[in-house]
């Protein structure tokens, strides 16, 4: 390949103005040495595009009063509620037997998702759920009994709307993930989480760790096993957290770590989260690292 060099020679005529004389290729008038070549800036990576919440409908309201009065009224959303019940059973199969919700976080999810599209917005508060339309009152509803079965009850109504509650926490927010190319979930964490028969993602979370232990041994000590069991003890864990979730990206998830346990997912819809170390010491490993979902992502 033929190489070109561009050198600029000035020539300063009087007043004139400066004059610059471009001389290209090899000959006597060039000079010896090339210039450096100019390395073109890294075009930058686009930010993935937010979410919109949940329910649009409680966006579009404030929070709720501190003091509200409540009291049992006559209910004004029981129709609602039972309708996106029985539309959800018959939409989502997936999420029941019978009476019975095998995926409570997509149970709450779907739930809300469907009244926000009658402009009803709607909120779990971890043990009943809240609806309003407007902040002149809210409704709360107990939705799903102790042993996981659909439930239709009214519970009580407050005036002004009590919800979202304006005393309550922020829920955990996790950090962005630089090697996950979906956007943050919505709502700043989950709707509801519950645990399911089984993890869609265990699978791969189980393959990812035996493929850790077998291509990066110095971060064990197969001396010192947890009582019962053959894990060993990681005598790096950052190290072997970090292993396991590049394990994971590289199989197509997203993975974070939330100090306790490693959320991942492959959609927003929901995230899986999964205890991959044993008293701060030990790996995991078995069906037990599984431990729930959450509706939508957690991240």
């Amino acid at each position: 390949m033929r190489r070109s060099v561009r050198c600029t020679v000035s020539l300063a005529l009087g007043s004139l103005a400066l004059l610059t004389l471009s001389v290209c290729g090899g000959g006597k008038g060039s000079p010896s040495g090339p210039t450096t070549p100019q390395t073109p800036a890294p075009t930058p990576t686009p930010s993935p595009t937010p979410e919109p919440p949940q329910s649009l409908s409680c966006a579009k309201l404030p929070v709720g009063a501190a003091n509200p009065g409540c009291g049992e009224e006559t209910p004004v959303f029981q129709g609602d509620i039972d309708n996106a019940i029985a539309t959800l059973q018959a939409k989502r199969p997936d999420i029941f037997v019978g009476d019975t919700v095998v995926k409570v976080g997509a149970y709450y999810a779907g739930i809300i998702e469907l009244l926000d599209k009658d402009g009803i917005c709607a909120i779990f508060g971890g043990e009943e759920l809240g609806v309003k339309s407007s902040n002149a009152f809210s409704e709360s509803y107990d939705i799903l009994t102790g042993h996981n079965r659909v439930r239709r009850k009214y519970m009580s109504s407050c005036a002004p709307a009590a919800i979202p509650d304006p005393n309550a926490g922020k829920p955990l927010v996790l950090k962005p993930v630089d090697t996950c190319p979906l956007p943050p979930s919505t709502w700043e964490g989950a709707v509801a989480c519950g645990r399911e028969p089984q993890g869609h993602y265990y699978n791969d979370v189980a393959a990812a760790i035996d493929q850790v232990l077998k291509e990066k041994p110095e971060l064990f000590d197969y001396n010192d096993v947890s009582q019962g069991t053959r894990w060993p003890r990681v005598t790096d864990m950052k190290a072997y957290i970090r292993a396991v979730q590049d394990a994971l990206v590289a199989r197509g998830y997203c993975a974070t770590y939330d100090g306790e346990e490693m959320p991942i997912k492959k959609t927003n819809d929901f995230s899986e989260h999964y205890a991959i170390k044993f008293q701060d010491k030990y790996i995991r490993e078995g069906p037990g690292i599984y431990r729930g979902a959450c509706y939508p992502s957690v991240f």
